[in-house]
Parts: C-alpha cells; sequence; structure tokens
C-alpha cells in the first residue's frame, strides 16, 4: 500500500510540476499567478504523500505529515480565490478572500506544532498515517470545506448565466476541480478515525489532465506559446545536460563532464532565449505584422475631421490587415446604437441598431477594454470574434466589432493589446471630431452675428448716405424750381429755363440710379455664388464705362492677367461699375492735369488682389464714409457704400490709400480665390 500511495504521490507532484513549468515560462497575468501557485501547493501535497508512503519511523511520518499540509492548507483558499477571478466576482468577494488568506497563514504557523497535527500510527501495514489532530485541525478542516463547496456553488451558478467560450471554460474547471477535490478528501478519512484507504487519489492527477485539456481547447488561462517554449526549453537544457552526462558516462571522466555541464548550462540560457524568439517570430509573423500596421495607423485618425470618414476608414484598414468575417461600427444616436459602417466576407445579418439598454451594450458599463465576442451576448445569433468599446467624455459612444479570425484563429493578449490602441485613437478621434464640430458651430453662430450686425451697420450707413444724397437732390430741385417763380417784373429767360429743367432731370436721374443700385443689390445677394472669371468680369466692366472714359477725355491702364477664377454673385460686375463710375465723377469734378485710371489684378497666396487707382483726389476711409466726404465728385458717394458691401458678401476686403499727396486715391481690394 505504501507504494501506491507513494506513486500516486509522486505522479501528481510531476503533473503539477509540469503545470508550473508552463505557466512559469508565459507572460502572466493575475489569474496566471493564482493558477500557478495553486499548481505549487498542489504539487508539495504530491510530492509530500510520496514522503509519507516512503517513512519508515513516526518521526519521519511527522514530518512529511506537515510538508504535505503546507501545500494542502493553501490548496482551498487558491482554488476559491481562482473561481471568484473566473467568474468575475472577485470584487464582491475581496474580503472573503483576504479571509481565506489570513486564516491560510495562521494555519501554516500552527503546522509545525502539535496543535495542528500532534502524532502519527501504522495504517494499511505499513503506512504512517496521521493518528491525532490537534487541537485547531477540526476549525482549519471546516473552513477547507466551506472554501472548496462555496467555489464550487460559484461555479455552477455563474455557469447558468455565462455563453459561448466562457461557459465552456467554467465547465471543464468545475469538472476538473470536482474530480480532484471528490478523490482528494478521502485523504481526510483515516485522520477522523474511518481507516478506508484513499483510492480518489488517483483521481486527482486527472483534473490536471482535464484543466490542460481545457487550456489548449479553451484558453482558460490563455497560453497559446507556453508549449512552444516547454519544447525550446527541454530540448536546450536536455542537450546541455544530457551530453555531459553521456560523456561521463562512457567515458568515466566525470571531471570533464562536470566542467563541460558548467559551460553549456552558462550559454544555455542564452541559446534558450535567442531559439525561443525565432521561434516566435515565425508563428507569430503574420500576427506581429497587422499588429504594428493597425498601431501606425491608429496614430493617423487623429487627423481625421468627419464622422463617416473615420467610421469608413477603420472598418476598412482593420478588414485589409486581418482576416475576419466582417468588421462594423456602431455609434450612439438618440440613445441607439446605430451601424455607421460594415464590410464583410459573408455578408452576416448584422443588426441596424442595438438599443442602448440591451444586455449586449449592458456588457461594457464596468470595463473600458475590448472582450472577446464569446464572452458577449450574440448580435442576432451572429458570432463575435471581439467587441472595442468606444468612449466619449467617460460614457459609451459605440463599439467596434469583430468577426471570427479565418479559421477560427483566437485572438490573443497582443491582439488584444493592438485593438485596445485602435479603441483609444478611434475614440481620440470622435472627441475632436465632436468638439471641433461643436467649435464649428458657435463659430458659425458668431459668424451670423457678425454679418448680420455688418449688415445692420451698412444698412445704417446707407439710411445715412441715402438720407443725405436725396437730401442733396431734393434741395437742387427745389433751388431750381424757386428759380423759375416771377420775381417782379422779373421773367426767367428761355436759357434759364432749359438749364434748370436738365437740372432737375439730372438729379431725377441721379436718384433712380441710386434706388436702382440698391434694388440690385437686394435681388442679387440673395443668389448663390457661382464659378466666375474676375478679369472677364473686369472687361466687362470697362465695356460698360468705355463710352464715359472717352467722352470725359480719361485715359485707363489695365494690367489684369487671365483666368483669375472665383465663387460670385451677380452683383460684384456691379461693384466694379460703381468703382469706375466714382473715380470718372472724381476726375471729372477735380479735373486734374492727369486724367487717369490704373487698374491692376494679380491672385497671391489664394486670394485675387485688385488695385483701382484715379487721380480724382483724396478719398481716404476717414473722409469716404462719414460726414460730408460722402459726395466724392459729388454725386454717387452712395454707390461706393453698396460696393464695399458687395465686396464683404464675397468674404473680401477693401482699403483705400491716397497718394501724390492726396491727388489721387486706390482701392485695394482683395477677394478669396476659387478652391481647387
Amino acid at each position: 500500500m505504501n507504494f501506491v500511495f507513494s506513486l500516486l504521490g509522486l505522479i501528481l507532484g510531476l503533473t503539477c510540476s509540469a503545470l508550473v513549468i508552463i505557466l512559469t515560462l508565459y507572460r502572466k497575468t493575475r489569474i496566471h499567478f493564482i493558477w500557478l501557485f495553486f499548481n505549487v501547493v498542489v504539487a508539495i501535497w504530491g510530492f509530500g504523500a510520496f514522503f509519507i508512503g516512503r517513512a519508515t519511523s513516526p518521526q519521519e511520518g511527522i514530518i512529511a505529515w506537515r510538508l504535505s499540509h503546507i501545500g494542502v492548507i493553501f490548496i482551498a483558499v487558491l482554488f476559491f480565490h481562482t473561481a471568484c477571478i473566473l467568474c468575475d466576482i472577485e470584487s464582491k468577494l475581496k474580503k472573503v478572500i483576504l479571509f481565506a488568506y489570513l486564516q491560510g497563514a495562521f494555519f501554516l504557523c500552527l503546522n509545525a506544532t502539535p496543535l495542528f497535527i500532534s502524532k502519527t500510527r501504522i495504517i494499511f501495514d505499513s503506512i504512517y498515517y496521521n493518528q491525532s489532530t490537534g487541537l485547531f485541525y477540526p476549525v482549519f478542516f471546516f473552513i477547507w470545506v466551506v472554501l472548496v463547496i462555496w467555489g464550487h456553488i460559484e461555479l455552477i451558478r455563474h455557469y447558468r448565466i455565462a455563453s459561448g467560450l466562457k461557459r465552456n471554460q467554467i465547465l471543464y474547471f468545475f469538472t476538473g476541480m470536482l474530480v480532484g477535490f471528490s478523490g482528494g478528501t478521502t485523504n481526510f478519512f483515516p485522520m477522523f478515525k474511518l481507516d478506508i484507504f484513499p483510492f480518489g487519489n488517483i483521481t486527482i492527477p486527472i483534473y490536471c489532465i482535464i484543466v490542460t485539456y481545457a487550456i489548449l481547447k479553451y484558453r482558460l488561462m490563455d497560453i497559446k506559446l507556453a508549449i512552444t517554449r516547454v519544447g525550446i526549453f527541454i530540448l536546450v537544457y536536455l542537450f546541455a545536460l544530457g551530453i555531459p552526462l553521456f560523456l561521463g558516462y562512457k567515458y568515466n571522466s566525470w571531471k570533464l563532464s562536470t566542467y563541460l555541464a558548467i559551460i553549456l548550462a552558462s550559454i544555455s540560457s542564452f541559446a534558450y532565449d535567442y531559439l525561443r524568439r525565432r521561434a516566435e517570430n515565425i508563428l507569430l509573423h503574420e500576427q506581429n505584422r497587422y499588429q504594428r500596421a493597425l498601431k501606425d495607423f491608429s496614430s493617423t485618425l487623429i487627423f481625421i475631421r468627419d464622422i463617416e470618414e473615420l467610421s469608413q476608414k477603420v472598418v476598412i484598414k482593420i478588414m485589409d490587415a486581418v482576416k475576419l468575417d466582417f468588421c462594423a461600427i456602431y455609434l450612439k444616436q438618440d440613445g441607439v446604437f446605430s451601424l455607421r459602417s460594415k464590410k464583410a466576407m459573408n455578408h452576416p445579418q448584422l443588426p441596424s441598431a442595438i438599443e442602448g439598454s440591451s444586455q449586449f451594450v449592458n456588457s461594457f458599463n464596468n470595463t473600458n477594454a475590448p472582450v472577446l465576442g464569446d464572452y458577449l451576448p450574440r448580435l442576432e445569433n451572429v458570432r463575435l470574434g471581439l467587441v472595442s468599446p468606444l468612449f466619449l467624455n467617460q460614457n459609451l459612444y459605440g463599439f467596434i466589432v469583430l468577426g471570427p479570425k479565418e479559421k477560427d484563429a483566437l485572438f490573443t493578449d497582443t491582439d488584444i493589446d493592438a485593438f485596445s490602441i485602435v479603441s483609444n485613437q478611434t475614440s481620440l478621434a470622435l472627441s475632436e471630431i465632436y468638439y471641433f464640430n461643436e467649435f464649428q458651430k458657435a463659430t458659425e453662430e458668431k459668424y451670423k452675428l457678425l454679418v448680420e450686425k455688418e449688415r445692420l451697420q451698412s444698412a445704417f450707413e446707407i439710411a445715412e448716405a441715402y438720407r443725405h444724397e436725396l437730401g442733396n437732390i431734393l434741395n437742387i430741385i427745389s433751388t431750381s424750381l424757386g428759380n423759375l417763380m416771377f420775381i417782379g417784373d422779373t421773367t426767367p429767360t428761355k436759357e434759364e429755363i432749359e438749364q434748370t429743367r436738365k437740372s432737375i432731370n439730372n438729379n431725377v436721374k441721379r436718384g433712380h440710379k441710386i434706388f436702382s443700385a440698391i434694388s440690385e443689390y437686394n435681388e442679387s445677394s440673395k443668389l448663390e455664388p457661382k464659378e466666375a472669371r474676375l478679369d472677364e468680369l473686369i472687361k466687362a466692366a470697362i465695356n460698360d464705362k468705355e463710352e464715359d472714359l472717352s467722352k470725359n477725355n480719361i485715359s485707363l491702364k489695365a494690367d489684369i492677367g487671365e483666368n483669375i477664377a472665383l465663387l460670385a454673385n451677380d452683383n460684384l460686375i456691379s461693384a466694379l461699375r460703381y468703382f469706375l463710375e466714382g473715380a470718372i465723377g472724381a476726375i471729372e469734378y477735380v479735373n486734374p492735369k492727369v486724367r487717369l485710371i490704373d487698374i491692376k489684378l494679380k491672385s497671391q497666396d489664394g486670394l485675387a488682389e485688385l488695385i483701382i487707382s484715379d487721380t480724382g483726389g483724396d478719398a481716404t476711409a476717414d473722409k469716404l464714409y462719414t460726414g460730408i466726404g460722402i459726395e466724392r465728385a459729388k454725386e454717387g458717394g452712395i454707390l461706393y457704400f453698396i460696393a464695399r458691401r458687395i465686396i464683404f458678401d464675397h468674404q473680401g476686403k477693401l482699403e483705400m490709400v491716397s497718394f501724390d499727396n492726396g491727388k489721387g486715391t486706390s482701392f485695394l481690394i482683395k477677394i478669396p480665390l476659387k478652391k481647387v
């Protein structure tokens, strides 16, 4: 019997030691560490059982039992902690977990005293079994049983509500632990005077097989590369230790083999590290390629300023980089997550919208990291691979939904890290777009207010100009009519009557021109701008005023270039005519020696720059639009107001500069060119 007991203990110790090596070589998360220590304590119990079976005296039996209980004490604690993590209830039961570790530490201290295990006895003809438990052992056993039962109850409860991969993980972990504990608890029977041989020990290695299968098949601990690393580790150290042993045995030269073993052992770690990296690069070449591509792509998302463009580019890039069944983006709108973009290989029937209160959406309430699709409810029976949430102002704003990989390849931890970067950068880009749109709306509202203010200001200015101009017209008409009245025996001559008639007629025409200009501006300003060539508009305005230029003996120089395109209303040509009319009228009134109008047009820095200069005296800004300075050339001053308003309507600028000691004025007009 002692041989069977020793053999089962040795098998268990070696099996758990192998699992410890696998977990040690792999990059670990918290659950890896807990599961690693669980297998360490089970291995300690297994080796302790081996020494119990090999004990030849009561003293050796006591030592072996206390050694085995170093593991036994923490088996239930680490199992319970692992079950809590697997069921996502660790935070809810953190006080219970803390108590479990504290009581384990307490009983570990008592393990070296008779208060825990007092003495052994011969049982089953050859095994020094624990005969008498100490005062605190029943308390330990009670807590041990409670933790084991509680852990299994939590596994059953969460198995009922879990789905997909999570459900399979819980199933295999529960089954393996149930088998292991069912057999392992038979070791406690003889301690309580039930002399039944613990044949159940044979089931304990079976739990290792079940859980190992779950690790490989259902990623219970997510150790994809562990087998490769273990294989390389065994190969390297078999070579490093096997050659010296072979040479020492064959040639009976153990001194030489010892030196050789030291040398090979020194370089083995470097060889293992090199071979491991090479093997992982080969195995993960494709995965590393698309992960680098996704990370590089993520850095460009911040420059996108349109949600639709962002959604399409993210989906297309992911599908081009990773071989998936489909990829889609959902974004929140009015409490519902709507499908904004999708690309698929097999045309899955993804829902067009997901309710914000659905179980699927609620799965992201306590996480901001990508979640494997097997942990989530299905979307209309569509199998999911990975879902990355998108956040705006710390609120769930959407998610990137990925289908399964080609050939059902698994998503790894590094995949999750890569898609975390993509989702974070996408969330940041969405935030930038959101704030940019809000800023743009605020800017547009502010611009509208400024435009409205400018329109009102222009209306007041035009009204003032109109009042002044109309006052002059009415005053001239009134004066002319007064001259026609009989004063005493004086009777107006025929020439005086004709002169008065012409004056009244000219001022009526002048008033009509002002009314027509205002009416034309009001009608044309309502029309949508269209593409036009400014050089052609200037030529057309010059042709319209050619007769007036010739009649008043005014020279005109024009350097207007070609193909200067912009967006313009029909009233832009009217503004050009008003500038020419003002220049002609000013020259006629001032009557300078040099009667010249100079026009220059060029494009520079995205603007059309037009300069109209005349020798008709000073008309700088502080005089033209205020006071009597409105009467440049004694008529037509109001037309400058309308011309300026037209320039502003085209997002242009107008500047005026007097030159040659006030003998002339230049109007500098800048209007944005049409964007290509």
